[in-house]
C-alpha cells in the first residue's frame, strides 16, 4: 500500500480534495481531524505512475493550478530506499510549491530506481492562497507490489 501521511492544518476541506487535475486519482484521501494528517492510498500500474500521482495530489491540495504554466524544472533525488524516496519527493514538491507559489500539476518521471528519482515538473499559480500541507512523513507508509500493481 502506498500510504503516506502528509501533515497539514485543520483548515483542509473537502472542496480542496474534490478538484480534478489528472485522470488517475488517489483511491482514498482521508483527513484525520485529531492529528490533521492527510492519508493517501494510491494504486497504479507502475511505480512511476504512483510517484507521479502522489505528486499531483500535492498540487490538488493547492486547489490545482490556473493560468500560464512555468518552465519544466528538473528534480533529482537520492535516498536509501523507495519509501524514503517517496517521502523526499513529496517534501520537495511541498517545499517548491510554497517557495515558488506554484502548483506542480504536470509531472514527468524520467527515471526511478530503488534509491534515485529523476523527474520534471511544471505548474502554474495555485488556485488557493496556501496549501494545508506542511510535510510528508513515514507514519503508516507502505509501498507494495501486489499482483503486478503498486499500492
Amino acid at each position: 500500500m502506498c500510504r503516506s501521511d502528509i501533515s497539514g492544518d485543520s483548515r483542509w476541506t473537502a472542496a480542496r480534495r474534490a478538484h480534478h487535475v489528472a485522470s488517475m486519482r488517489p483511491q482514498q484521501v482521508d483527513l484525520d481531524a485529531q492529528s490533521t494528517e492527510l492519508k493517501l492510498v494510491i494504486t497504479a500500474d507502475t511505480l512511476e505512475d504512483l510517484f507521479a500521482e502522489a505528486g499531483r495530489e500535492v498540487a490538488r491540495q493547492w486547489g490545482g493550478a490556473e493560468g500560464e504554466r512555468g518552465p519544466w524544472e528538473r528534480i533529482v533525488l537520492e535516498a536509501p530506499d523507495r519509501a524514503s524516496l517517496l517521502v523526499d519527493w513529496l517534501n520537495e514538491l511541498i517545499g517548491r510549491s510554497e517557495v515558488e507559489q506554484r502548483a506542480f500539476d504536470e509531472i514527468r518521471i524520467l527515471a526511478l530506481t530503488e534509491n534515485r528519482l529523476e523527474a520534471e515538473v511544471r505548474g502554474a499559480r495555485p488556485r488557493l492562497p496556501a496549501s494545508p500541507l506542511k510535510a510528508a512523513t513515514y507514519h503508516g507508509l507502505q509501498l507494495l507490489n501486489t499482483s503486478g500493481r503498486w499500492k
